[in-house]
């Protein structure tokens, strides 16, 4: 029970950390993506994160985990969390960033007017994130049970 205590603490921590950051950073959006996908435990650094999605070939090796984001790569590496059955040009280029970043409008998870080049603060992130648990992950919180199990 402390065990997860501990984790979910650090997860809090992390959320926070996001949350507060003006722009959001390659190890931030990366920790999302390995932990959704079970690749690091919770408590992983941001680095070690980033190292989880380049041995999955996600990213380059040269990536480094403090590199300000884009709207579009955001997009892109959070479209890898959940099976997204998207149009000719999302399934012919394997989910690119381009297409990626259209599709994620076309579902509206994005608005029509986001800019896929502009850099994103961390809570425009955690957003993106909650917006595609909704879209994807057929999450929906009111379905979410406040009481404990």
């Amino acid at each position: 029970m402390l065990f997860s205590s501990v984790l979910f603490a650090q997860s809090a921590d992390v959320i926070t950390e996001i949350l507060s950051s003006q722009q959001a950073n390659l190890g931030q959006v990366a920790y999302l993506c390995a932990i959704q996908q079970n690749l690091v435990q919770e408590d992983a650094s941001y680095e070690d994160a980033v190292a989880a999605l380049v041995s999955e070939g996600l990213i380059s090796e040269e990536s480094d985990s403090s590199e300000s984001v884009t709207l579009a790569r955001a997009s892109f590496l959070l479209s890898k969390n959940w099976e997204i059955n998207g149009g000719v040009m999302y399934s012919l280029t394997n989910g690119s960033q381009r297409y990626t970043f259209k599709q994620f409008v076309a579902d509206g998870v994005l608005a029509p007017t986001a800019e896929p080049s502009s850099f994103i603060s961390g809570a425009e992130v955690l957003n993106l994130y909650s917006a595609c648990l909704r879209r994807y992950g057929g999450y929906d919180v009111k379905t979410v049970s406040m009481e404990a199990e």
